[in-house]
């Protein structure tokens, strides 16, 4: 058993070892297209699209790491935000700051979000249906209400003080890049540090193994599915905040994206394996492509068939990669 985990961490840390090459090469190659790609706005946008992508794609790594996936995180988000939205308009009057009601309304978008991937496990565990099904039929349960609530439109509005949250920064880095660090490095300590980490690993790499193990399958994909929601909520947050505004169609292009990631991160489609620095790699890998990409003004529809295709590759390796 020893010998598969270190066989397992040396596969990942060379993933880690590769993503780092190709971000190096990333770099080099759209530096030499157009060299506007060096300036400080170039990474200053860079800087500011990571924390969004990369925890939705946190918040993705966790379902994918028991084997499911969860294909509802974005209109979960859009569901939560529109729900702050509500109530802080509702509540606090335009350019008027309260920050008693600002933080009741986090702890309902993050409180819906928590509640969604709540009920996202407890069907997948009590009912015994293949994640990708639940979390579809919950996408579209989430997005109906969300058109329902707002009739289509956007809601807008918010205090200096909220939207310092997307917007604003400390000592020069922004505000919405230290939350992300922050969540980053907690969800590294939960993995490595605590037994819901440990488990949660096992059950994807062996689920048999693990029932005969004494381990509680259901609590543990509720509790992993909530923790996914958690991480999809601070999203959800600092996305609104960034924006002023939330919608049923907010991130749609996201979705996709943040599977790509994953698996560029080095999760095994499959389950048990993967790592939060593979994915924080892989989404600064994805971002300098995405942005070298938009300045050179690749057609977007291109752009889009070029994920597809990158998406494609990276299952058929990462699958052979850990036959």
């Amino acid at each position: 058993m020893r010998k598969g985990n270190s066989s397992i961490r040396a596969k990942l840390n060379h993933d880690s070892g590769m993503l780092i090459i190709l971000t190096v090469i990333c770099i080099v190659f759209f530096s030499i297209m157009k060299p506007a790609f060096l300036s400080v706005d170039s990474f200053a946008s860079i800087a500011r699209q990571i924390p969004e992508i990369g925890l939705f794609t946190l918040s993705m790594m966790l379902p994918m790491l028991v084997g499911g996936i969860d294909l509802s995180i974005i209109a979960s988000a859009n569901l939560a935000s529109i729900l702050m939205s509500m109530y802080i308009t509702s509540h606090i009057e335009r350019g008027e700051e309260n920050i008693p009601a600002m933080l009741i309304a986090i702890v309902i978008c993050i409180g819906t979000c928590t509640a969604v991937g709540f009920l996202n496990g407890v069907i997948v565990a009590k009912f015994k249906i293949p994640a990708m099904l639940v979390t579809l039929g919950m996408q579209m349960v989430l997005t109906g209400i969300s058109l329902g609530i707002t009739k289509g439109g956007t809601l807008s509005g918010y205090p200096e003080s909220f939207r310092f949250i997307g917007n604003g920064s400390i000592l020069g880095i922004p505000m919405q890049f230290i939350l992300f660090a922050i969540a980053a490095a907690i969800l590294v300590v939960i993995m490595q540090m605590t037994s819901f980490g440990m488990r949660l690993q096992m059950y994807g790499s062996n689920q048999i193994a693990t029932q005969y193990s004494g381990i509680n399958e259901t609590a543990l994909l509720i509790k992993t599915h909530m923790l996914s929601g958690v991480y999809v909520g601070v999203a959800a947050i600092i996305m609104a905040s960034r924006l002023n505004s939330a919608s049923a169609g907010a991130a749609a292009n996201y979705l996709m994206r943040t599977i790509l990631i994953a698996v560029l991160g080095g999760v095994d489609p499959n389950g048990g394996k993967g790592k939060v620095s593979g994915i924080l790699w892989a989404v600064l890998l994805f971002q300098c492509m995405a942005t070298g990409l938009n300045i050179l003004r690749v057609n977007s529809y291109i752009v889009i068939a070029l994920y597809g295709v990158i998406l494609l590759l990276a299952v058929i390796v990462r699958t052979r990669r850990y036959e």
